[in-house]
């Protein structure tokens, strides 16, 4: 190793303007092997030893005791000097810390305001002999620097922002999809979103828009399309000296918290499937205080209206429904029930319609009537099952036409004794039965009836007058007609909880908005 940096060739340095205000003669023959710019808590881990700390003192403002810390601080942990930069926080560096510098003999210096750390920083790692111990150590301060970042409440946020001030870059992180998930900096993102997806996957280099860029995938899992992690600077030799280790340092870390996030995510969607689970049970809980209270801590507070949707489709249809009310910010309990996603969603109708607008042949949602505390969740529960009956599309309970909103009122035990006096002896006929049923789905149309069943008018008409016989009533009347009506939407609701796509429909008289 070559002859090695001291800190008077760093204050030698006419450009940079620096003035040494402690630490006498002594001082300028420290050894320096690094320097960084610091401005959180306990500095001294990010620095390792000989190494030259960089502020402008910015959680020091109005605190003198942490100005007279600061200097013990770092004398323990073995750093060469202290450069405060003033002109920005501070006019001058402040007494408290000045004097406790100059009590220790600890080397402290002023740095102008228009002298920038990065050039200190620079001029540092240029004048050191060996390159890869110097790259080494750097990487070693940022891997601490960013391990940190997971104190923070949004980890993967800090861990970007971190590294782009401690490379001094732009610094950007691409969803699967190619989108920017994180910006730190200000970097060209469209010209650099545009240059990166068009590499294959892998550590790519590449010059854009004036811009050196290196981008790494940050894989969470195999069989997943990985994210992108993209730095970028103006600077000549910003991509060979640091930046690459960088970024290959920073994605695995990236890549555990993404894992990481995700066993949180799963085990908070099975508490809210069990809270969700709890709240619909049959009868009451006695403890439905606890379970509103439980559901607050997910920002479910009945503050706004609430509803109950019921979702049967696809699972990965679950999946996008629930992505949307999350994007939404719409505060929701999820659970699977009997193959339907059935959901608890407080929200605006407007948005609510606009989350859950999913337009695809086999998705079936149906949206019960809004509540204002968790004991009335079961009523719209049953709003839901009868509005997801209809079979098609999205239907709303504010859409049911007078019929169906009379049953939404009706306990289902109260409403099944009728619905067999009426039905049972059809039932026995199941010819009869779908002739019907079919009957009320076309509007009492009997072309359009006997065309879905493919059988002649007449043999329609005839089977028609069977079932008048077996009902005892005639299919003219109004009395009739409404009560058939009534219990054959009854008695597809009764049957709809877990019924295949293509099962039981409700006659016409659930209109989709």
């Amino acid at each position: 190793m070559g002859t090695p940096l001291r800190l008077a060739d760093l204050l030698a340095e006419e450009s940079f303007g620096l003035e040494l205000l402690s630490g006498g003669d002594a001082a300028e023959a420290r050894e320096i092997r690094g320097a960084h710019a610091v401005e959180v808590e306990a500095p001294a881990r990010w620095l390792g030893r000989d190494w030259v700390m960089l502020t402008t003192g910015v959680r020091l403002r109005g605190n003198a005791e942490a100005q007279r810390e600061l200097v013990p601080q770092l004398e323990a942990g073995g750093a060469s000097a202290l450069g405060f930069g003033v002109g920005l926080g501070f006019k001058r560096v402040p007494p408290a810390l000045l004097a406790a510098a100059r009590e220790r003999g600890f080397p402290l210096f002023a740095v102008p305001y228009e002298t920038p750390f990065r050039e200190i920083i620079h001029f540092v790692d240029s004048a050191l002999t060996s390159g890869e111990e110097q790259v080494f150590r750097r990487l070693t301060a940022l891997q601490r620097y960013l391990v940190d970042a997971l104190r923070t409440p949004q980890p993967e946020h800090a861990m970007v922002d971190r590294l782009a001030r401690f490379l001094d870059a732009g610094v950007v992180l691409l969803s699967a999809d190619g989108e920017p998930e994180v910006v730190a900096g200000r970097p060209p993102v469209d010209e650099l979103l545009q240059a990166v997806c068009a590499e294959p996957p892998g550590l790519v280099e590449l010059d854009v828009a004036g811009w050196h860029v290196v981008a790494t995938p940050v894989a969470t899992r195999a069989d997943h399309a990985a994210r992108r992690l993209v730095l970028a600077s103006p600077r000549r030799g910003f991509v060979d000296k640091l930046a690459k280790p960088a970024a290959e340092a920073t994605a695995p870390l990236l890549a555990a918290m993404a894992r990481l996030s995700d066993v949180v995510r799963d085990q908070e969607q099975a508490v809210k499937g069990a809270l969700l689970q709890e709240a619909l049970e049959p009868e009451e809980p006695a403890d439905a205080l606890p379970v509103a209270a439980r559901a607050a801590a997910f920002g479910l507070d009945f503050s706004g209206p609430a509803r109950i949707v019921v979702v049967r489709a696809p699972r990965e249809v679950h999946r996008e429904v629930a992505r949307r009310l999350e994007h939404g910010r719409l505060p929701h309990l999820a659970h699977e029930r009997d193959g339907s996603l059935v959901l608890l969603v407080q929200g605006g109708d407007t948005e609510l319609r606009s989350a859950l607008a999913i337009d695809l042949p086999d998705v079936v949602i149906g949206i019960g009537r809004a509540v204002t505390s968790m004991a009335d969740a079961r009523h719209s529960l049953r709003d839901a099952e009868l509005a997801a009956g209809h079979g098609r599309g999205l239907t709303h309970f504010d859409d049911f036409e007078l019929g169906t909103f009379v049953l939404s009122e009706i306990p289902a035990a109260r409403l099944a004794p009728k619905v067999d006096a009426v039905l049972s002896s059809l039932r026995a006929n199941p010819p009869l039965h779908e002739a019907l049923k079919a009957y009320f789905e076309h509007d009492l149309d009997i072309a359009a009836t006997a065309a879905s069943l493919h059988m002649h008018r007449n043999s329609l008409r005839y089977r028609l007058a069977r079932a008048e016989q077996v009902l005892g009533r005639s299919l003219k009347q109004p009395a009739t007609i409404t009560t058939v009506y009534l219990a054959l939407v009854a008695d597809a609701a009764a049957q709809s909880p877990g019924a295949d796509l293509d099962g039981a429909r409700l006659p016409t008289g659930v209109r989709a908005p």
